[in-house]
């Protein structure tokens, strides 16, 4: 059953009002898929009677299929001057399609044509992300996401409104207690029952707390919110990952072993999905298989993994590992591509004190 009117428009006050603090006179960019038009909309009139200026876009997977198939690469890889320019007028951008609505659309779209097409969101995204606006990344959940990870559509749609009108308050108390334990820290390790061990090194990279709420100091998040991350030091990474679940273009992947030698990748074998993860490093640019991130779950609302990236990066307890651009979190790598993959129920030491048991925190 959708949601009603009325849950959805206070969810858009909210993230309006409380999440990204809309003030008068700011320019609004907000872009999303067409099956969100209705949030949308929420979102734009929240922001003009917070007296912004809104902008809104929304297009549809079936057009981005059609992109995919009909144009080149050559084609994909350039972005609208005019979409770049609505971009950095902006005080303020609204992303309501972290996720693709339809992901069984591009299960087999061309690797190289979505490699050309990462590459073109890139020209927008480096905009977005350049520490001169305000951003909030979010998505719109939908029966054929539900379908593709083989959920419920009412247990998944409850699931992430839910995690994200979470208790914000609470949420920024944990997120200030993990980072006592990282903040001036030199070495992180991270251990699962799988196989998981790996070194790497934080000292003097910048922590974000992506706890629902940006400001002029911390200019963006996710909803759901609810992680500590930040960059690690690019060529630090030693050691071995075995991660349990990931997703790409509407590809499972699971169990993922992968080796890291100086901060870089090299994919040795997963029980799902091998040929997915190699092909979409392949067609990156840039330092597409450099380690990029280091996360903690910090939501207590999401409950189990199911694939669904943008939630179960959020569970509490649990550890996310990115290849890719990182420069968003205060790191170096310039990259198409930024890829958050998971491991459960992890044991993190920071310079030998331990902040997760088994997927329990413990600070």
């Amino acid at each position: 059953m959708p949601l009603s009117p009325e849950r959805l428009r206070a969810i858009a006050h909210k993230v309006v009002h409380e999440c990204a603090g809309v003030r008068p006179g700011e320019n609004v960019f907000i872009e999303g898929r067409l099956d969100s038009v209705d949030y949308l909309e929420m979102l734009a009139l929240e922001c003009e009677l917070a007296g912004g200026r809104p902008l809104m876009i929304a297009r549809s997977d079936e057009l981005l299929r059609r992109r995919l198939d009909e144009l080149s690469p050559e084609q994909l890889e350039v972005a609208s001057q005019s979409w770049i320019d609505a971009v950095k007028a902006a005080d303020v951008v609204f992303s309501v399609r972290l996720e693709d609505g339809k992901p069984q659309l591009f299960a087999d779209a061309p690797a190289d044509k979505m490699g050309a097409h990462r590459r073109g969101r890139k020209l927008i995204s480096d905009h977005i992300y350049d520490g001169s606006r305000r951003w909030v990344g979010t998505d719109y959940p939908t029966v054929e996401q539900a379908a593709a990870f083989h959920l419920d559509f009412a247990a998944f749609e409850e699931m992430f409104w839910r995690a994200l009108d979470v208790d914000y308050r609470a949420l920024s108390e944990r997120a200030e207690r993990v980072c006592a334990v990282l903040d001036g820290a030199r070495e992180v390790r991270v251990r699962s029952a799988k196989g998981t061990d790996l070194a790497l090194r934080i000292d003097g990279r910048p922590l974000d707390r992506d706890i629902g709420v940006v400001t002029d100091a911390a200019k963006l998040t996710n909803l759901p919110a609810g992680e500590v991350c930040l960059a690690p030091l690019e060529s630090s990474a030693e050691g071995r990952v075995i991660f349990d679940l990931a997703f790409r273009n509407g590809v499972r992947i699971e169990d993922l072993e992968v080796r890291f030698a100086g901060g870089v990748a090299q994919a040795l074998g997963a029980a799902r999905g091998l040929e997915t993860f190699q092909q979409v490093v392949a067609t990156a640019t840039g330092a597409a298989n450099v380690i990029g991130e280091l996360g903690i779950g910090l939501n207590p609302e999401v409950g189990e993994p199911c694939g669904y990236t943008l939630t179960d990066e959020k569970i509490l307890g649990t550890v996310h590992i990115a290849v890719g651009d990182n420069r968003m979190l205060g790191g170096v790598n310039d990259s198409s591509l930024h890829w958050d993959m998971m491991i459960l129920a992890p044991s993190v030491e920071v310079d030998g004190t331990p902040l997760l048991e088994q997927g329990d925190l413990v600070v």
